[in-house]
């Protein structure tokens, strides 16, 4: 992929000569849908289709009329990026860091993808598990049927140190307002045991407003300044998100603490949120408590 190497200001993958979407599953985009030439008629330019109201066959308006051709492709290639980012979440990090940076949106694209690379690199590279004696195996060429749902939030595990690594999550408007608050007893690392006199908080990666587990869940805290980093620049970021989500946009959200050696807080967080209807945000939130050796 020589093209994909010259960098985040490099072209649009629609000049690469392949669509790095392609193989994402189409039969539920209604976008993609044919129309059935047996049920439409065309009259002065506008398209109908045949609809039985209960009473009788009607003809109705369908299409897009007042949609552009690009405006359109570019409403099925948001389709696509979101449903890639929910399977990668290499991907969606490495999308908002682009568009931190500023890129092109081919280079966004060009970073989109090569962060699937990597997760795809990371699953080839997992250790593989053996079926249990009493599992039964998909005859080869067919896909297994999943055994459990998949969660609407996806948090990573803590790493060597008992740190936070992050979480993704697909928003939709049934999670608004379904979060927990943090039980008191949980000390994230770097705690120093008094909020108020140390200016801390025990900080939500996914917010409790946005459906965020509380409790003792330590994969979902961090010590966070909480005048600066947690508000107002978390808080804002996280309702700016709820909006667009209440609103009926299903929004694809991730949150990856950053840390600096030495030091238990993380020094950043880097928030990103990709809909299906509005451009992609992100923010790289410091967090003073994360200097603190």
């Amino acid at each position: 992929m020589p093209n994909a190497r010259r960098g985040l200001g490099g072209p649009s993958p629609d000049s690469w000569g392949f669509d790095p979407f392609e193989s994402l599953d189409r039969r539920f985009d209604f976008l993609y849908r044919p129309r059935d030439p047996s049920t439409t008629v065309t009259i002065g330019g506008q398209t109908y289709g045949e609809r039985d109201n209960g009473r009788a066959n009607v003809l109705v308006p369908i299409g897009y009329p007042l949609i552009s051709p690009a405006r359109l492709a570019e409403q099925r290639r948001a389709i696509a990026r979101v449903q890639f980012m929910a399977n990668n979440p290499l991907a969606g990090a490495a999308y908002g860091l682009a568009s931190l940076a500023n890129a092109s949106p081919g280079g966004r694209d060009a970073a989109l993808f090569l962060g699937g690379l990597a997760d795809a690199a990371t699953m080839v590279m997992g250790p593989r598990v053996a079926p249990s004696p009493g599992m039964a195996m998909p005859p080869r060429g067919q896909l297994a049927s999943p055994s459990l749902p998949r969660p609407s939030a996806r948090y990573r595990d803590l790493n060597a140190n008992g740190q936070a690594k992050g979480v993704t999550a697909t928003l939709t408007a049934p999670m608004l307002g379904t979060g927990a608050a943090v039980n008191p007893r949980l000390r994230p690392p770097g705690w120093q045991g008094n909020g108020r006199h140390f200016n801390e908080a025990r900080g939500h990666l996914l917010a409790r407003s946005l459906g965020g587990a509380g409790g003792l869940e330590g994969r979902n805290f961090v010590t966070l300044t909480q005048k600066g980093a947690n508000t107002p620049q978390m808080r804002d970021f996280e309702r700016n998100v709820a909006q667009r989500v209440r609103a009926g946009e299903v929004v694809e959200y991730s949150v990856t603490p950053l840390y600096d050696h030495g030091a238990l807080p993380p020094s950043a967080v880097l928030t990103t949120a990709y809909g299906s209807r509005g451009a992609p945000s992100a923010r790289l939130i410091r967090n003073p408590a994360g200097r603190r050796k």
